[in-house]
């Protein structure tokens, strides 16, 4: 039994007794004690979090968000295709994309300036009033919203390609006039007069007596000369063998055809040679593009390490070039074997026409 030691034996006191063994409390007033405890705490905790926030709040203003500056001009000209072809062109180039890369934060600060947010108003109403002329102009002139580089060039070669077309009519009807006023009836009057020397005097079978006496010697110079320039023209019609009074007539047919063959590729070489700068540099140009993606940034420090970059590469290829294009190589003569067999169709010819004369004569 527990015992209880009142500070005075009589008289009803209301005081509690205290409690003096060892005797424990029940678990049920303990949990009780404890969730109180906790429910106390969690209280103190969230009213200081919201007096933090309300200190915060109060000595950090959130700023305001910046209205954008208007652009519907420069949209506008972005519409156009000779800008667009422009910008394409531009992005190509390293120097510009660089030089775009470093300005455009600087650009964009200008543009979100307290200076250019108050003067906001008025640029709303210059840019506006630009759009609106950009409409009329386009209404004038329809065709800036078509216009290409292309169509340009075009135009601008327009006389050229004029005087080109008549200037072919123009010639085209000269020739025609004159085979049929000149070479057209001189040529019957000669077949005439070799019609009438066929039967009196000599036969030549239908061939002129002068040239066709000399195809001995002209016709292996053609077989020589159509087979080593149809090896270096391949593109081009071929000349037949047959079909002409002599090998005179062949020879101005053969050479027809080998400045027909040949123009074009000269004129390919030599735009290809004039050209030749244009061409490395577009080459270098890509090598620098390459090595600047390579980098982490545009920045001047990352481009000047892109730009290092892509000359020790350029310059590798010049110095694999020359060593596959050595001096030995460029100072081959490939004319020097053609030259003996030059030699050796004009010795046979010689010979033939010798042998022609000779027959000749026997028959005169």
């Amino acid at each position: 039994m527990p015992a209880f030691h009142r500070k005075h034996s009589s008289g009803s006191s209301k005081n509690p007794p205290v409690l003096l063994s060892s005797e424990s409390a029940s678990p049920s007033n303990v949990a009780s004690n404890v969730a109180a405890q906790v429910e106390n705490a969690t209280e103190k905790v969230q009213t200081q979090v919201a007096n933090v926030t309300e200190q915060v709040e109060q000595h950090v203003t959130v700023p305001e968000r910046k209205k954008a500056i208007p652009l519907k001009t420069v949209d506008h000209i972005k519409s156009y295709p000779l800008v667009q072809e422009t910008r394409s062109f531009l992005q190509e180039v390293p120097a510009a994309r660089i030089l775009h890369a470093n300005t455009k934060p600087w650009l964009k600060s200008i543009l979100e300036s307290k200076m250019m947010q108050i003067a906001l108003p008025v640029t709303n109403t210059v840019d506006t009033m630009a759009n609106s002329s950009l409409n009329l102009t386009e209404k004038i002139v329809p065709s800036l919203k078509t216009k290409t580089y292309q169509k340009l060039g075009e135009e601008a070669l327009l006389p050229y390609t004029y005087t080109k077309k008549y200037g072919k009519q123009a010639t085209d009807k000269t020739l025609s006039i004159a085979d049929q006023n000149i070479y057209q009836p001189t040529h019957n009057q000669v077949l005439k007069f070799r019609k009438y020397y066929n039967e009196k005097l000599y036969d030549t079978k239908g061939k002129p007596l002068v040239r066709s006496s000399l195809d001995p010697l002209t016709a292996p110079l053609n077989n020589f000369f159509q087979n080593n320039y149809v090896k270096w023209f391949p593109k081009g019609e071929d000349v037949p063998k047959d079909g002409y009074s002599s090998e005179l007539n062949r020879s101005v047919a053969l050479v027809i055809n080998f400045f027909s063959r040949s123009i074009p590729v000269l004129e390919k070489s030599v735009i290809d040679t004039g050209m030749m700068p244009c061409h490395y540099f577009i080459h270098a140009n890509k090598v620098l593009n390459k090595s600047l993606d390579k980098q982490p940034s545009l920045g001047f420090k990352d481009s000047l390490n892109g730009s290092k970059n892509a000359i020790s590469e350029l310059e590798k290829e010049a110095a694999e070039y020359i060593k596959s294009h050595g001096p030995q190589k460029l100072l081959t003569n490939p004319f020097h074997n053609q030259k003996k067999k030059v030699n050796n169709v004009v010795e046979q010819g010689q010979n033939a026409i010798q042998d022609r004369v000779e027959e000749i004569q026997s028959h005169v």
